[in-house]
């Protein structure tokens, strides 16, 4: 990709795979002067997270961190932060988990008999159970 070519970068729960400080700087040289950069990522809102918590997100963002932790990575770079906000709950069940589960159903009827299937069902069934449970503790 060509630097300073886009206006404008969107990025919904992804930057974190290769490293927030990362994102940015690769951001800041793609985008045109007075570009943004638009993008979520979980953060921990409280502090002295349950074991059982902090292992939902161990194996996939092991260095995540709270909003205070997210803003002063993004102030210490080259971006101005104009503003921020977490995701309302009804944004998960509306339109992610409620639909993730409604398909995760429909694909146990479909695939009964596919022990690998529903194998992998059952580990994408784990989300919307373990965001019911503890959405008190993060949220994007």
């Amino acid at each position: 990709m060509a630097q300073s070519s886009f206006d404008l970068i969107w990025s919904e729960g992804a930057l974190y795979n290769i490293g927030i400080q990362r994102a940015l700087s690769i951001s800041a040289g793609l985008l045109r002067k007075g570009g943004y950069l638009v993008f979520t990522d979980a953060v921990w809102c409280k502090a002295n997270l349950p074991d059982s918590v902090k292992a939902i997100f161990e194996s996939d963002y092991p260095t995540m961190g709270s909003v205070a932790d997210l803003v002063a990575l993004i102030e210490s770079g080259p971006f101005e932060l104009l503003d921020h906000f977490p995701l309302p709950l009804e944004a998960w069940w509306d339109d992610f988990y409620t639909p993730m589960e409604l398909i995760i159903e429909e694909s146990r009827g479909k695939y009964a008999d596919d022990p690998e299937a529903l194998e992998i069902l059952e580990q994408l069934a784990l989300e919307p159970a373990a965001h019911r449970k503890n959405s008190d503790y993060y949220n994007y």
